[in-house]
């Protein structure tokens, strides 16, 4: 039996491509732009993509980002990517494990599923994901992140004894970042991007924090 096959015009792909990457307002560099078009491209010919989700500051209405945040969604195999570039964070999750992942905290993915806009989904995987889940999302684990900002605080010693200032500058705005996100864990509120954690450190008392934070993030790529 011959299977019948469907050619999508090219024209419609190339605006349905340009109509989902206007939702990345900041792109951290070219090459991420290029590298996230040929994602997209990928995974619109290997059914087993269900869904690549653009999150973090990128996608909102702050200043320019360092960083585009990406979760990729497949079913059984990941696709075949070259390495991301400098700038693109991807994490890549199996369709039968997210369910689990959500009830969990895992932070990344629900900070994609509250504040990301996907790129490419396949047969509406994502929205029905969001519709599910959105209203019950739980809230990453603070004794988690205390534990990340502690392995970020060591190697951020480390790297100052080694002299490799911009490893350690890069691990001391981690090591803020979780303290960040397990102050507004504990206090019941969802961390929003990197950029955006000081203002909402404020909002829940915790200036100190919030301004050491904004102190450290201009030397990140300095």
């Amino acid at each position: 039996m011959t299977q019948r096959t469907t050619t999508e015009h090219p024209a419609r792909r190339l605006e349905e491509a340009d109509e989902a990457l206007a939702a990345v307002r900041s792109w951290p560099s070219g090459r991420a732009r290029l590298w996230t078009i040929n994602a997209m491209a990928v995974a619109r010919q290997d059914s087993a993509v269900l869904a690549i989700v653009a999150s973090g500051s990128a996608v909102r209405d702050v200043a320019k980002s360092d960083d585009l945040d990406l979760v990729l969604v497949f079913r059984s195999c990941p696709p075949d990517l070259p390495r991301p570039p400098i700038g693109v964070d991807l994490q890549q999750h199996k369709e039968a494990e997210v369910p689990q992942k959500l009830a969990n905290g895992h932070d990344f993915l629900s900070w994609a599923v509250r504040f990301g806009r996907p790129l490419f989904e396949r047969d509406q995987w994502w929205s029905r994901l969001r519709a599910d889940w959105n209203a019950r999302l739980s809230l990453p684990s603070a004794a988690e992140a205390r534990e990340r900002a502690r392995r970020a605080r060591q190697l951020h010693q480390e790297m100052q004894s080694l002299g490799d200032h911009d490893a350690a500058t890069e691990n001391y705005v981690s090591m803020l970042t979780h303290l960040a996100r397990a102050a507004l864990s504990d206090a019941g509120v969802l961390p929003r991007s990197r950029p955006e954690l000081a203002d909402q450190l404020r909002q829940i008392g915790e200036a100190p924090l919030a301004e050491r934070l904004t102190d450290a993030l201009p030397h990140r790529y300095s």
